[in-house]
């Protein structure tokens, strides 16, 4: 008869807190981590009290709600730069760059948000920087939509449950478009003055595991500039899925 593995219940139950803190939009508090998970206020405010010792979450000091700490962005920063998949990226991201004469990134997914993976500044006076670590949200921007558009309909409601009622519909018709042209693009959506176009990348298993992004000041990539290159980045984006094969 085979045994059960033993697990350690406490890091089990702290497992689940940082992984409800990921998949949930916003700062939450230990009531509500509480009942979603079935847990008791006592254990879960136990729990988040070490993990921000631990700077594993973090508290704001006037709400006293919860988000997950800053740590995860070094640990993140880590495994996406020593990624298997950055040698494939990497040259791709340099050639679109010099090509375009503006900024690469490759964004993933990560809960409701998408985080610059890799990127590769452009070499002009005046260019687009976003910082690898940085997250934004997935329903907003060209490379959240190219991944967003391309994950399932219920992801989709989850995450545009943040979302402002009246924005919805506007959003549900972008990520329709962006699935049937197969890229997107945004003209200041996400900062005032900068436009970006964005694709998705693809495993073997035909999921998106995150976008390629060309993103630079509007004044000089805009909705007429970017047409040129959209050729250029699909078959960046289909030469990187092709090579997962």
């Amino acid at each position: 008869m085979k045994t059960k593995p033993e697990v350690a219940a406490t890091v089990v139950r702290a497992i689940k807190i940082m992984n409800y803190l990921n998949e949930t939009p916003g700062p939450q508090g230990v009531s509500d981590i509480s009942k979603e998970l079935e847990l008791s206020s006592t254990i879960v405010h136990r729990l988040l009290t070490t993990l921000k010792v631990e700077g594993m979450v973090f508290q704001d000091p006037r709400s006293k709600l919860y988000s997950l700490g800053a740590v995860f962005l070094d640990y993140a920063n880590k495994i996406l730069t020593e990624m298997p998949l950055a040698p494939v990226i990497e040259p791709r991201l340099i050639k679109l760059r010099d090509i375009t004469g503006e900024t690469a990134g490759f964004y993933v997914p990560s809960g409701h948000v998408r985080v610059c993976a890799l990127e590769y500044e452009s070499q002009q006076e005046i260019r687009r920087s976003v910082g690898v670590g940085k997250r934004l949200p997935l329903y907003i921007g060209a490379s959240g939509r190219a991944i967003l558009a391309f994950q399932s309909k219920e992801l989709q409601e989850r995450i545009l449950l943040s979302v402002a009622p009246e924005q919805r519909g506007r959003i549900r018709r972008l990520l329709d478009e962006t699935k049937e042209n197969g890229y997107a693009i945004n003209e200041e959506e996400v900062n005032k003055n900068v436009s970006a176009i964005s694709a998705p990348v693809f495993d073997p298993q035909k999921r998106v595991i995150g976008a390629l992004s060309v993103s630079g000041p509007t004044f000089r990539w805009n909705r007429q500039t970017m047409k040129s290159s959209i050729p250029v980045l699909l078959n960046a984006t289909n030469e990187i899925s092709e090579s997962l094969i």
